[in-house]
């Protein structure tokens, strides 16, 4: 029996990433850890491990996730995501380097309506990486841009790790979805700046500009497809609705748009996207539970506060205490798949920073902006992998190219935590 917190959290923490790096499946290295952890204490039920993976999928609001998702899945193959390219190249398009940047804001749009960055990755990244390959973009420069860009999805709402987040420290998730906007679009100038200096630089193509009449008609034709925007953000800022009721009826309003509007689905192609969806769900509900459970297993032990207390005894400055938290957040989303490191880590990080004055909501921020960039770092990084095998690319020869874009998510990442109000601001006028 171990009766020692902090010798209990490094061992604990030790067989987690000992079977990590072993390749063991995330949600199965989360519970074998939290299991080896109660045998330690010799004072727990083992039974408990199981009672807590349940209690942690036991909320209304994670509907909204698997809702979410199936709501990508229609875009993707419902012709809205073709729409939104096209409204993106009408503003950015004529440009230099014009197909970069319509990456970039077809994104930021596509990122109002499902809330993931894989789906944005795969759908978004479907038709522009070839697109732009074909337009004598590089490949590597093509990549950076489409994972860099898709993290977006978890920032501008509805942000699917914001909602997770929300429900682990209790924060309003439509104040969450408020704050993520400025940081949101703050990445999305930024990606675009970077892009104009490198195709510049590089002499790629600008598209061709459209007519008054022609850029009217792909406006209004896009219409449809952006009021799931304004429904699922005003709907959920208004209290109209909850942010599950949200998901459910954009997931309907698109589906409606998709079958109707756009004529490129059918009622047959319905329950093979549910499966889609569903066996997606399947995978990320099994590691938040997981993540939950030794999340609880932690706080249990005091080991958050151990923690907190540890670092005031060093330095009771906000701003070191933040740099040290960020440099873990950076190094677990490098690591860790994003839904159970916000669900693992809130509980142990939050009481840690708010106990120098951070706000919850901000943090929020933080977190989900610091796991963002894992997504597109190796070797978890979900964006990276599947930008890469669109382009047929290995990840080897793409590293260079995502060096600028990193440096420029870590300036926005260092003004987010500088300036709170970046996040804050938007939530406080309502």
């Amino acid at each position: 029996m171990i009766t020692n917190v902090m010798v209990l959290a490094g061992w604990t923490f030790a067989i987690l990433i000992v079977l990590m790096v072993l390749k063991v499946p995330i949600s199965f290295a989360l519970s074998i850890s939290t299991l080896a952890g109660v045998i330690l204490t010799a004072k727990l039920p083992v039974m408990v491990v199981a009672q807590r993976m349940f209690y942690g999928l036991d909320s209304f609001t994670l509907i909204a996730i698997p809702l979410f998702m199936l709501t990508g899945h229609i875009m993707a193959i419902g012709g809205v995501t073709r729409d939104l390219i096209a409204l993106s190249n009408v503003f950015v398009g004529w440009m230099r380097g014009g197909l970069a940047y319509i990456n970039v804001v077809s994104s930021m749009i596509f990122a109002g309506i499902t809330g993931t960055a894989s789906s944005d990755s795969s759908s978004i990244g479907g038709i522009l990486i070839p697109t732009m390959v074909n337009k004598g973009y590089d490949k590597d420069f093509t990549v950076a841009v489409t994972a860099t860009s898709s993290t977006i999805g978890i920032m501008i709402p509805p942000s699917i790790p914001l909602v997770l987040y929300g429900i682990a420290a209790g924060v309003s998730i439509g104040d969450l979805f408020l704050g993520g906007i400025i940081p949101g679009i703050l990445v999305g100038a930024v990606l675009i700046g970077i892009s104009a200096v490198i195709s510049k630089k590089r002499n790629y193509p600008a598209e061709r500009r459209y007519s008054f009449r022609e850029s009217l008609h792909i406006v209004v034709k896009s219409v449809p497809a952006l009021m799931t925007v304004i429904i699922i953000i005003g709907g959920i800022t208004s209290g109209i609705f909850t942010p599950t009721e949200a998901a459910g009826i954009a997931c309907a309003y698109t589906a409606l748009l998709a079958i109707f509007y756009y004529k490129e689905l059918s009622l047959r192609d319905i329950p093979g996207l549910i499966y889609k969806a569903s066996l997606t769900m399947g995978i990320v509900a099994l590691m938040i539970s997981a993540a939950t459970a030794l999340g609880w297993f932690f706080t249990s032990q005091g080991i958050p506060q151990q923690i907190a207390n540890a670092l005031m005894s060093v330095t009771d400055n906000k701003y070191v205490i933040l740099l040290l938290v960020n440099f873990l957040l950076l190094f677990v989303g490098m690591w860790m798949d994003l839904a159970p490191a916000v669900t693992l880590f809130t509980p142990i990080l939050l009481p840690i920073v708010t106990a120098v004055g951070v706000e919850p909501l901000h943090f929020g921020i933080i977190m989900v902006v610091n796991l963002a960039i894992g997504l597109f770092t190796p070797p978890v990084g979900v964006c990276l992998f599947i930008s890469c095998g669109i382009a047929k690319i290995s990840i080897a020869d793409v590293i260079k190219a995502f060096i600028p874009f990193f440096i420029g998510m870590l300036v926005v990442l260092a003004l987010i935590v500088l300036v709170p109000p970046i996040c804050t601001f938007l939530p406080s006028l309502l």
